[in-house]
């Protein structure tokens, strides 16, 4: 009897492992920061979206969950400003939502500014929520942990 247990739980991993491989992940990011002065950092969040696919802009209202940042507090980092969306802003009337919607497709750039409060070797890190959707569903809405260099 232990032994058909140990199959069972067996197949059950094996069943899990293949369900996850094949959830669909059409968003990959990537994250950069370029130095514009002594202590002022671009800081860029780029998303490449697989054909079909799109993400909502961070100004979405009364529709799907909006692409947003939030940044760990750290003491040596001042934000400027919000994070831009730089990218081809795309714009629809949705019926499921009764909203105009916002959203990019294959490519969008956010870019934050920030400000070094003294000039020494730190990391901003955060994270990003966005949803994704296509033509014919829309994916959980997922978050994306990142760091960078601000060196």
């Amino acid at each position: 009897m232990n032994m058909k247990k140990i199959i069972v739980l067996l197949l059950g991993v094996v069943f899990t492992l293949q369900v996850n491989a094949q959830k669909p992940n059409p968003v990959k990011w990537t994250f950069a920061a370029v130095k514009k002065s002594d202590k002022q950092y671009e800081v860029t969040a780029t998303a490449t979206i697989d054909a079909t696919w799109h993400v909502y802009s961070q100004f979405v209202k009364g529709g799907p969950i909006p692409t947003s940042f939030k940044f760990s507090k750290n003491p040596l980092i001042q934000l400027v400003g919000k994070t831009k969306e730089n990218g081809k802003l795309q714009k629809m009337f949705d019926k499921n939502f009764n909203a105009e919607i916002s959203y990019f497709s294959n490519k969008v750039d956010f870019v934050q500014i920030v400000n070094l409060k003294v000039a020494s070797k730190t990391n901003l890190a955060g994270e990003v929520e966005y949803t994704v959707c296509n033509d014919d569903r829309c994916l959980p809405p997922a978050k994306v942990f990142f760091e960078v260099a601000l060196h």
